[in-house]
């Protein structure tokens, strides 16, 4: 790995991971090639990027990979998705925003808006860049031979391939999976449509537009989900959640007031007439570690015509050998250093006190992974990972694009598995310093914090100044470990170090915090209560850490917007040419995204996407420990149902539950 010969890399995919490593292997060559660095070129790594779709783009892509017997096989965004984090931190160094739309943005962006941008910052100084990756093409099986040191790669015809290096693109969003649990409760007997988040498509308005929906789940997707169903004439939302630790939940107003959050309550059947959905109290058990159903306490929820299940993905390993699979061991109670670590001094202490830890309840914290190392492999080490480790995902991509090429070249040397270990213990236990990280993964700190934090403290109240700066300091973290990671990479984009950020880090951490809080900020008793959103939010604090361009507002409530044409979401600028903003970002791979002939029509397409912040906090509140059902998830078709229900659809949107 460390000769200077050049190492043969298979990459499992071409989403944005995919995509940002062959861009960050195409920068440290023209940089090479500027500097007539033979040496340097001959070692560099040749690389060999299979994907199964047509084109690049990954989960941002909006059509569908299907297997032949009908079955998804991927989970591409719909149509009509705006993301729900900061565009701010989804800039890149070598493409600006105002390079490549040429008008200042609102901080919320449509799908197909980001797609070009992503397709066109590695195109534009070479049209072939994509030439050579193996579209069309899935791979089948990946095994290591110990021997020779070799993966063997298996395509389709039973063709195989040797690599000294894999990579693994494939995507932590996945495969939909549901609770078949839940599944089992509803099925049967539910004479409504039902379906996972990842389904939804252009018949959305059909589903929704006068009915009753039910989402299963309170994250991202949810969340989307719900307001894309306002804006196409939903009766009313009935969101059911296991947990309320999503962003649904705390949500502090809805368009209209037309959603309700059920906290605390699973379905668990169905009633009636077979639109009425049963549902079961929940507690959490901190003796079983799971949350535990109360049947003898239950409610109906009548007039339900749609479910939609968002309660997650899995991601896409299936074409791995299972000793190339890392995901099953996290760090044990023995590991960690529990008699003598202590939790730094937070705005908490003085209420919950010192609490000991004892082990790590769940994946809550992304850097817990025993078996890997910043993304490679312990026990194989030339088999790296690229997915999101943290709430900034295609920065955080962009960066590991970096740090994985600078181990395959030697820059960043592969430690003694011990100060790898040793590495990962203490970025996890620095982790466990942030309040709400701990209660996620540590029962005991989870209990305590139950026992003494009621809902009149002041860590429930969003507009307190105490639980911003707290808020603030998690975010804080997150991107100080990007900064650790930058620096050590090579990354061209300072914005501090582990210990502080800089202005650039600290001005990416109070955008996301502008996004964060304008979802508790809004307010049902104010005159804007009927269209406000939080994508509706004042943008002006958020600004471009390379333009210093300020966000711009929506030119009409998001409610409102009926296109996707940057021209018809954003005021153009006095002084702004209409028509360069309009020029086509053309490529092979994408129809002239964001141009005035291509755009489509978002509100006549609703739900088939997820958002894309860490979907694996989809996964988190406890539904894991089921048996999950991640194949084969189809649509139900429902049944005749009787006109006077006026009810319509749930959608099964399933996240925290």
């Amino acid at each position: 790995m460390t000769s200077k010969t050049s190492p043969s890399v298979a990459v499992i995919g071409c989403g944005p991971s995919g995509m940002f490593f062959l861009h960050a292997l195409a920068i440290r060559r023209a940089k090479l090639e500027e500097e007539g660095d033979t040496e340097g070129l001959a070692a560099l790594p040749t690389v060999t990027c299979f994907e199964r779709s047509s084109g690049p783009g990954g989960v941002w892509r909006s059509d569908r990979f299907s297997a032949d017997d009908g079955d998804a096989k991927s989970t591409n965004m719909y149509e009509a998705l705006w993301t729900n984090g900061p565009k701010e931190a989804m800039e890149f160094f070598d493409h600006t925003y105002q390079e490549h739309f040429g008008c200042p943005l609102p901080t919320f962006l449509p799908r197909e808006c980001v797609l070009s941008y992503l397709v066109t910052r590695c195109t534009k100084n070479n049209p072939n860049f994509f030439n050579d990756v193996k579209f069309n093409t899935e791979v089948k099986l990946v095994t290591y031979d110990e021997e020779s040191d070799k993966f063997i790669v298996e395509l389709p015809g039973n063709t195989e391939h040797t690599f000294d290096v894999c990579i693994w693109a494939a995507g932590a969003n996945g495969k939909p999976k549901i609770p078949l649990s839940m599944e089992a409760a509803l099925r049967p007997g539910f004479k409504g449509k039902m379906m996972h988040s990842s389904q939804t498509d252009s018949n959305f308005d059909q589903h929704v537009r006068g009915k009753t929906v039910m989402i299963i789940g309170d994250q991202f997707s949810a969340e989307d989900l719900a307001l894309q169903a306002i804006k196409l004439g939903v009766d009313s939302v009935q969101i059911v959640t296991r947990s309320g630790e999503g962003v649904a939940s705390d949500t502090s107003a809805w368009p209209m007031d037309k959603v309700d959050v059920h906290q605390g309550w699973v379905p668990s059947g169905v009633a009636r007439d077979g639109y009425g959905i049963m549902l079961s109290k929940v507690a959490y058990d901190y003796d079983q570690e799971k949350f535990v159903e109360n049947s003898d306490t239950q409610i109906t929820l009548d007039g339900i015509d749609t479910i939609i299940f968002c309660t997650g993905y899995n991601p896409n390993i299936e074409m791995l050998d299972e000793e190339l699979i890392p995901w099953d061991r996290l760090y044990a109670g023995e590991e960690l250093p529990t008699d003598t670590w202590r939790m730094s001094e937070n705005a908490l202490s003085e209420d919950i006190g010192d609490v000991k830890l004892t082990k790590i309840r769940d994946d809550e914290l992304e850097t817990s992974y025993a078996d890997i190392y910043r993304g490679r492999l312990i026990s194989v080490s030339s088999m790296f990972f690229m997915y999101e480790e943290s709430n900034v995902p295609l920065l955080n991509l962009d960066i590991i694009a970096w740090r994985t090429l600078a181990q395959i070249t030697g820059d960043l040397p592969l430690p003694q598995p011990e100060e790898m270990h040793q590495f990962n213990i203490s970025t996890l236990l620095d982790a466990m310093n942030i309040p709400e990280v701990r209660y996620l993964a540590d029962d005991n700190y989870r209990k305590q914090w139950d026992q003494t934090i009621g809902r009149d403290h002041w860590v429930e109240d969003h507009r307190d100044h105490r639980c911003k700066a707290m808020t603030r300091s998690h975010w804080d973290h997150q991107y100080r470990v990007l900064a650790r990671d930058a620096l050590d990479s090579g990354y061209p984009v300072d914005i501090g170090t582990y210990e502080k950020l800089n202005e650039k880090g600290n001005d990416l951490v109070s955008s996301n915090m502008v996004c964060e809080f304008a979802r508790y900020e809004m307010d049902n008793d104010s005159p804007n209560a009927s269209w406000e959103t939080f994508r509706d939010c004042d943008p002006s604090k958020c600004h471009s850490i390379f333009t210093g361009t300020k966000a711009a507002p929506l030119k009409k409530h998001w409610l409102e917007l009926e296109s996707c044409e940057i021209v018809d979401i954003v005021d153009i600028p006095p002084g702004e040419d209409e028509e360069t903003v309009l020029a086509e970002k053309s490529s092979d791979y994408i129809s002239s995204p964001c141009s005035k002939q291509s755009i489509l029509i978002c509100p006549s397409i609703t739900t088939r996407d997820y958002i894309l912040t860490d979907d694996r906090q989809e996964n988190r509140g406890g539904d894991e420990a089921e048996s999950i059902r991640d194949n084969q998830v189809g649509w139900q078709e429902p049944r005749d149902k009787p006109e006077a229900d006026g009810v319509a659809a749930i959608e099964f949107a399933t996240g925290s539950h």
